[in-house]
């Protein structure tokens, strides 16, 4: 390349450069101008942010509610799971300590049904009285001068 070449290639360069100073200027746009709102469109206005806000708190108070709930029974799955296999713990265990505590309801629902029977007052009633007795007649008497022989011979009898 030759010198005369360079020298074009840079003028053509220096042509195409923006140079700052000269940026292309946005058109100013025309100020607005803002809505005038009378005291009682105020009022309404703030009042609907203060509800808007209000329910806004509920809803991530119950979502947070809901989130710790669910990270509570995870965490109570994730601790049985540990219990069963790190501990080895019985699940017969948990039957019985069911078992056990109706047994315990059971028991006090017994008590509680005879106390109610040893309050009730007794209905105070007449006395009966006894039935009159049968008329049974007497056993025949016993034979007299039966005398009882015996082929075979009896030891220490005088017959």
């Amino acid at each position: 390349m030759s010198s005369e070449e360079e020298e074009e290639i840079f003028l053509l360069e220096e042509e195409n450069k923006v140079e700052p100073d000269k940026k292309e200027e946005k058109p100013v746009k025309k100020e607005k101008k803002k809505r005038v709102l009378t005291e009682e469109q105020k009022e309404k206005l703030r009042n609907q942010l203060k509800k808007g806000r209000e329910t806004a708190m509920k809803n991530r108070q119950k979502s947070a509610l809901v989130k710790r709930i669910k990270k509570k029974d995870k965490d109570e799955e994730e601790d049985k799971i540990i219990a069963k296999r790190v501990l080895k713990k019985n699940t017969n265990e948990d039957e019985m300590n069911t078992m056990r505590s109706e047994m315990t309801e059971l028991r006090e629902m017994l008590k509680k049904m005879k106390t109610v029977k040893k309050l009730e007052p007794i209905k105070e009633t007449e006395p009966v009285a006894p039935p009159p007795p049968i008329a049974v007649a007497p056993p025949p008497p016993p034979p007299k001068d039966k005398v009882i022989f015996s082929t075979k011979r009896q030891k220490n009898s005088f017959f």
